[in-house]
């Protein structure tokens, strides 16, 4: 029987692969997917996405939450006598929770006849990939999506077991005592949150100055005021100089306003980045173009030097979030088959999102960039107070700042923090799709009572007209 030749080779399960190789077989392309999975948690259907990032965090997140509104209970005239919680079972929980998306992957794959070989894959030539240095795949294209993984620091290197990155701390099943936490960026501020929840006592370390310091400055200021308030401690300015075990424990020296202190505890967990999963793919075979530790250069259309081959999410260094990956899969795919998508160039537009409580969510510009771009611009911002849901709720702090370009009424910017951040922030997504003015955000009837219409009172706040504020 003749070598099949397929018209789509994905390399690579993960949110940008999966993305790309349903769609592609959806458009009636004939479609392979190689996906390494080694037990380490890097790989398997769905990705560190759904295996060991996104989805099993948010499970936990959750869990979290629960327990710090069990710390209150009375505030909800109940009363539940002596309680306690399981950090073990939470993790269990998401192991759940993950085995059923991934399962649901398998499905989609199966449904749409995408034919699974489980294994490294290594392109040869720009039509083949070779699958455990054994077996070779035929195609016409291949999409590269192989995603990244968690970067080290200098001095200071994974090992798994004292120094870990979110991959280990997500299956801790005992809590740390103690717990020091360098980069306060999105993974760092979400495990705070959760290990604090536990009675973890953390130490974020931070080498900007403030947290989550790619956020709108008066985030950052909020979310310090409020991790302050439940305990959680940070750094921030500061340099970690060395970090090395003593006595069984943790012992980090660190530089804060010129001064050196030392924390000490059970494990340090790195969140300072990633690099992408390029080496030992065979990227030299066909001289694809890289840029710094290995991020494959793209177009709009996720084309790279090399006819033929593309590549999607984390490996093109573009913004490492799943869900820019799924859109980026999908254009991959579609001018595969030749149906000229929209490209996707524009990255300062794509959601941003903190899961802690509060969560933050943002799109577009922060004031400081607006700011630096000389742009003419005027601020609505308004606390969560303004929307009677949130005290209702019991969860009123926090609050939605938008950004609109005085010139034309666009909004360039939007910042909330508070809850149901990440779900809110979709509004303003949809109104810069459509083109949009503030006019529409201000004159759109939200429902009452809503957490949404603290984004209309910020919007109606940017000419003076918010009524509750």
């Amino acid at each position: 029987m003749d070598e099949k030749i397929y018209d789509v080779v994905v390399i690579g399960a993960g949110p940008g692969g999966y993305h790309s190789a349903i769609r592609a077989s959806q458009l009636g392309l004939s479609v392979a997917c190689v996906e390494k999975d080694d037990g380490t948690g890097n790989g398997g259907l769905g990705g560190v996405c759904l295996n060991w990032g996104c989805i099993p965090s948010k499970s936990l997140l959750k869990n979290a939450e629960l327990v710090n509104t069990l710390k209150n209970a009375d505030q909800w005239g109940i009363d539940i006598g002596d309680w306690s919680a399981d950090i073990g079972k939470a993790v269990d929980r998401s192991r759940m929770v993950s085995k059923t998306l991934t399962q649901g992957i398998a499905y989609l794959f199966k449904k749409n006849k995408i034919d699974l070989f489980k294994g490294l894959g290594t392109i040869t030539s720009s039509t083949q990939v070779v699958i455990n240095h054994e077996d070779t795949i035929t195609s016409k294209n291949i999409v590269i999506a192989t995603g990244s993984r968690a970067k080290d620091l200098p001095g200071i290197k994974l090992n798994g077991t004292s120094v870990i990155s979110a991959r280990q701390a997500l299956e801790l099943r005992e809590k740390p005592s103690k717990l020091a936490i360098i980069g306060a960026s999105a993974i760092g501020c979400e495990f705070a949150y959760y290990f604090n929840s536990y009675g973890t006592e953390i130490m974020l370390f931070e080498l900007m100055d403030r947290l989550v310091p790619k956020e709108d400055g008066d985030v950052s200021a909020e979310l310090e005021k409020q991790f302050a308030s439940q305990g959680i401690a940070f750094a921030t300015g500061t340099t970690v100089q060395k970090v090395m075990q003593k006595n069984g424990l943790m012992q980090i020296i660190y530089e804060t306003g010129g001064e050196q202190k030392e924390f000490v505890c059970d494990k340090v967990l790195l969140g300072v980045g990633v690099q992408p999963n390029t080496d030992n793919l065979g990227l030299e075979n066909i001289d694809v173009k890289t840029s710094g530790p290995g991020f494959i250069e793209v177009d709009g259309h996720m084309k790279t030097n090399v006819s033929g081959i593309y590549a999607v999410g984390d490996v093109t260094g573009k913004l490492p979030l799943a869900h820019v990956a799924f859109d980026q899969g999908i254009v991959a795919a579609e001018t595969i088959a030749n149906l000229e998508p929209f490209p996707i160039t524009d990255y300062e537009n794509m959601p941003r999102c903190t899961y802690c409580q509060p969560q933050i969510a943002s799109i577009g510009l922060t004031e400081e960039e607006a700011k630096h771009r000389n742009l003419n611009y005027s601020v609505g911002k308004v606390p969560f107070q303004v929307a009677g849901k949130s005290v209702a709720i019991g969860d009123s702090q926090g609050f939605t700042k938008v950004i609109v370009n005085e010139d034309n009424g666009e909004v360039i910017g939007a910042h909330i923090i508070g809850p149901e951040a990440t779900e809110l922030i979709a509004e303003v997504g949809m109104l810069k799709l459509l083109e949009g003015t503030n006019l529409e955000l201000h004159k759109l009837t939200h429902a009452h009572p809503t957490l949404s219409e603290v984004i209309k009172e910020a919007s109606a706040s940017v000419n003076g007209e918010a009524i509750h504020y």
